[in-house]
Order: structure tokens, then C-alpha cells, then sequence
């Protein structure tokens, strides 16, 4: 069995799909972890993201449901201290 979901990237974050909202087809026990597997996230960008699921904080082990809406966003301020993978997530949607 599968569920669909609904996905919403931040705008910096659209070097990984033509579209920024789009939805997508998972098995039925994917995590937020599974999902961000699926979008083209690589294992050590993940600590840097920060993600929704229907307007509520979500961490990565948490199930996902048939028709979550999802946000995908990445820390970019507010006295975030910068490190190579940050600096690396953005030198990247630059060159798009």
C-alpha cells in the first residue's frame, strides 16, 4: 500500500526538482527521513533542514499519513552558526 503526499520546498531549495510544490507516492510506513530520501536529499544535508508536516514541526522518524502537507525548509539566519554543508546546500541552488 502507498500514501500520497503533499511537499512545499523553500525556494532555495528548488535545485533539487523542476517544481517547488508537487506531490509524492511513498509506502505506507515512509518517515520524514524516507521522504526527503525520495526529494534528493543526501544523508549529512538533513541536520540542516527544517521540516512541517501539516503546519506542525516534524523530526525525522516521524510516519508520515495519505495526504500530509509537508514544508521543507533550511536554516538560514537567526543565529545559526554556518557550516560547509549549509554554505554547500546554497552554493548549489546559486548555480541553477
Amino acid at each position: 500500500m502507498t500514501i500520497r503526499v503533499k511537499i512545499e520546498l523553500m525556494p532555495v531549495l528548488k535545485r533539487l526538482r523542476e517544481e517547488r510544490n508537487f506531490e509524492l507516492e511513498l509506502p505506507d510506513d515512509a518517515t520524514v527521513r524516507t521522504m526527503l530520501a525520495n526529494v534528493g536529499f543526501k544523508k549529512n544535508e538533513l541536520e540542516h533542514l527544517r521540516i512541517f508536516v501539516n503546519n506542525k514541526w516534524a523530526r525525522l522518524d516521524k510516519v508520515l499519513k495519505d495526504s500530509d502537507d509537508i514544508w521543507v525548509g533550511i536554516v538560514v539566519g537567526g543565529g545559526v552558526s554556518w557550516n560547509s554543508t549549509t554554505r554547500e546546500l546554497l552554493k548549489k541552488q546559486s548555480r541553477c
